[in-house]
């Protein structure tokens, strides 16, 4: 048993993603129930994920994900270093920075270069960026990490920012509509923009204009909620007057 497990376990790994028929073909004489208990085991291990008819390798997965988030650095680049440059000139010496997580803050926490700050973010490689500035003071969130975007939230993240007062929060939106406001994909990551906003004496969104128009599952501000609006020079005009009539100051 224990040698077939280790078999299918190095399989999976191989492949990435294996099906329960594909096992039995590999196995012919181990029947279909005693090989959904080594796909049960091997999860309970740590070592796969099982899936509707298979099992999917967790380090194919990390890959995966940490492949989709590097992808996502590289999309409309030039944009974001326009949008960073913005974001960063409205950031004070001395300051306390909230930063949330995504390769969008990632390129304006590149763009300060050694500004005095006192920082917390939810983004542990933002965390590790930040690091390279020798007058920051850096702060991570508590909390359960989602691969796809590298970022850290929960009901423990909530509790950390509890006795916090941030001076500016540089909150990342997925998307924007009219009727839906900012949204992002994420329920946990939603809560804690919410409690950041809160928390903020001063709220700035950041989003490039390809994510205008688009609606993700939970909305985290709408307008009236922050105070900037830090987008790039193709931001649709009327867009940006119906915000602006608002009160969001859009740059």
């Amino acid at each position: 048993m224990k040698e077939r497990r280790e078999q299918i376990k190095k399989h999976i790994i191989s492949k990435g993603f294996v099906t329960l028929t594909e096992l039995s073909s590999l196995f012919p004489d181990v029947s279909t129930m005693t090989l959904r208990r080594d796909l049960e085991y091997l999860e309970t291990q740590g070592e796969i994920v099982r899936t509707k008819g298979g099992a999917k390798s967790i380090m194919h997965l990390s890959m995966q994900k940490e492949e989709a988030y590097n992808r996502r650095e590289y999309i409309n680049p030039e944009l974001k270093r326009e949008l960073a440059e913005k974001a960063a000139a409205l950031i004070e010496d001395n300051s306390c920075v909230f930063f949330d997580a995504g390769s969008t803050v990632m390129e304006i926490v590149k763009a300060l270069g050694q500004k005095s700050m006192y920082t917390i973010t939810s983004g542990p490689n933002i965390a590790m960026e930040l690091s390279k500035n020798k007058n920051c003071t850096i702060n991570v969130v508590c909390g359960h990490l989602h691969r796809e975007n590298i970022s850290l939230s929960g009901l423990t993240s909530i509790e950390f920012l509890k006795d916090i007062n941030i001076g500016t929060a540089i909150i990342a939106a997925s998307g924007f509509t009219e009727r839906s406001g900012f949204t992002c994909g994420n329920y946990d990551e939603c809560q804690l923009k919410k409690t950041v906003i809160e928390k903020a004496a001063r709220v700035i969104i950041v989003m490039d204009s390809t994510k205008l128009g688009r609606s993700h599952p939970f909305t985290f501000a709408m307008p009236c909620d922050a105070d900037y609006l830090v987008s790039d020079n193709s931001f649709d005009k009327t867009v940006k007057a119906k915000l602006e009539a608002e009160g969001l100051k859009v740059l």
